[in-house]
Formats: structure tokens, sequence, C-alpha cells
């Protein structure tokens, strides 16, 4: 019992000097997660600035809002690894999100609302499952630690959007 004991604890040391001392360049599955997520924040901020003169649903308003700050918290905190790390993060936007803007810019209204909630809704769950797949792959602990603490407030998005679409489409 003591010998499994004595090699459980060596394994679990050696995974974590191991983790500690790899370099940026070793870590190919942190790098390229915290380079997703700023893409993530980058694209949730600009979705959620057009709700500002375009949404007449409160609800939308409010969770356009709360989005910003959310994400801009997270933008700055993501920034803040990728610095330490040494991972350099990209600036724009992906072509799928560039092309959502276009396509939400010209709606007004009920027609904005209803898009806008079914995509962020999508968009969301599928950064809920980007963050869950993290957790399982990122080698760096100060990133899988960021990722645990993180992941609870995109699943409270999800659950907010789903609960104003569904506001939406009683209305």
């Amino acid at each position: 019992m003591i010998r499994i004991i004595v090699i459980g604890l060596i394994t679990a040391a050696t995974a974590v000097a191991w983790a500690q001392s790899a370099t940026p360049e070793s870590r190919p599955y942190t790098h390229a997660f915290l380079k997703k997520a700023a893409e993530m924040q980058h694209a949730q901020i600009s979705l959620a600035l057009l709700v500002d003169g375009r949404a007449t649903h409160t609800r939308v308003k409010e969770f356009g809002e709360h989005l910003i700050a959310d994400h801009k918290r997270i933008s700055r905190e993501i920034q803040e690894l990728a610095e330490e790390k040494g991972i350099p993060l990209p600036s724009g936007l992906r072509d799928e999100h560039k092309q959502k803007l276009k396509d939400l810019s010209p709606l007004l209204g009920h027609a904005f609302d209803r898009e806008y909630m079914n995509y962020i809704l999508r968009d969301h769950q599928n950064d809920v499952h980007e963050f869950e797949e993290g957790m399982q792959t990122v080698e760096d602990p100060d990133v899988l630690h960021w990722t645990y603490r993180t992941l609870p407030m995109l699943r409270a998005h999800v659950e907010e959007a789903r609960w104003i679409k569904q506001a939406l489409q009683t209305n």
C-alpha cells in the first residue's frame, strides 16, 4: 500500500516538475488554446458592441453590456498570461466572425435581437466546449487554473443567452 502511494507521489511530482519547467515551445496545446481564447474574446466584444443602437429588447441590451465588461476582463487576463508565458496573440478577428459582424450590421430591432441571440448562444456554447477541451490538453498549470476559474462565467453566459432567446420567442 505504501509502495503504491509513493509511486503515485513520484509520478505526480514528475508531472508538476515537467509542466513548470517546460518552455512555451514545448507547450503547443497551451499556446494554441491561449490564441484561440484571445480570438474568442475579440469576437464576443466586437459582436456585443453592435448591440448598442441596434437592439430593442432591454435584456438583449443589458446582456450586450454585460458581455463587453466580462470579455474585456477575460481578454486582459489572457493578455497577461500570454505575456508572462512569451506567447504572441492574434489581434484581429477570424473570417467567420468578420462575416457575422457583416451579417448583423444591417439588422435592427427585433430582427437584430433574434439573430444576435441565436448566434451568441451557439458561439458561447462553442466557447464552453473549447474551454472544456482546453482543460484536458493545456500543459501549463497557470493557464489551466485560469481556465477553471473562467469556465463557470462562460457557462453562465450560455444560460443567460438561452433564457433571453426563449423570452424573445415568446414575445
